[in-house]
């Protein structure tokens, strides 16, 4: 059965959001300096679209994620988007993001951090420079742990211009062994140093709101 999509369009100016929907489907236009937390939201699609000067640092974190994503992020002019998802899946997920940067003058960096407990965790970036643009970034870095599941990613950058600096970084593995055996030998076990490392792993690329689970803190 095809799932039907309700969307929730909103437009974001200066501030600091987290973000609700009981809709699978997010389409936010990004219109200043935002920062958008979604923590632990059943949100299938999101579309970001970044007017002209906007910036955005987004944090998406879900600890049990059990749904194929996908995320479009739009950029035309002097934008800068920082897009930080971490998540850990228990059964066969797909991520998909795509960036188009049709513009000039823009920064985009997707840092993705996944734990694949169980199942496959299929991770594909698309970032597309448009022809005639200048001064744009983009950059990739996507890091993967097999822990009892297994991880795919695909990091795709087409530069149809030669005035860009595009770069991708991909690495997937399991719990580092050096790392385990030092914990251990500080007296912790196993099982609670494995954790340790685990959710050092997945909170890499979070900041402390989503750390304190995304209560206040001084």
């Amino acid at each position: 059965m095809n799932k039907l999509l309700v969307s929730d369009i909103r437009d974001l100016n200066d501030g600091i959001y987290k973000i609700s929907s009981k809709n699978n489907c997010l389409d936010l236009n990004i219109l200043g300096n935002v920062t958008i937390y979604l923590i632990n939201e059943n949100i299938d699609k999101i579309n970001l679209n970044l007017k002209d000067g906007s910036n955005l640092f987004f944090y998406d974190f879900r600890e049990n994620n059990q749904n194929n994503i996908s995320v479009n992020i739009n950029q035309v002019n002097n934008s800068k988007v920082h897009y930080n998802y971490s998540f850990k899946n228990s059964e066969d997920c797909e991520c998909i993001i795509n960036n188009d940067i049709k513009g000039n003058n823009n920064e985009s960096y997707l840092s993705i951090r996944n734990i694949s407990n169980k199942g496959l965790s299929k991770i594909i970036i698309n970032v597309k420079v448009f022809e005639d643009t200048t001064d744009n970034i983009a950059l990739e870095d996507l890091k993967g742990i097999n822990n009892g599941g297994n991880v795919l990613v695909e990091p795709n950058i087409v530069a149809l211009s030669n005035e860009v600096v595009a770069n991708h970084l991909a690495t997937i593995g399991g719990v580092d062994k050096a790392s385990l055996f030092y914990l251990m030998s500080k007296g912790i076990n196993e099982s609670n140093a494995k954790e340790i490392l685990l959710k050092g792993f997945i909170y890499s690329n979070m900041d402390d709101f989503i750390k304190t689970g995304g209560e206040d803190y001084a």
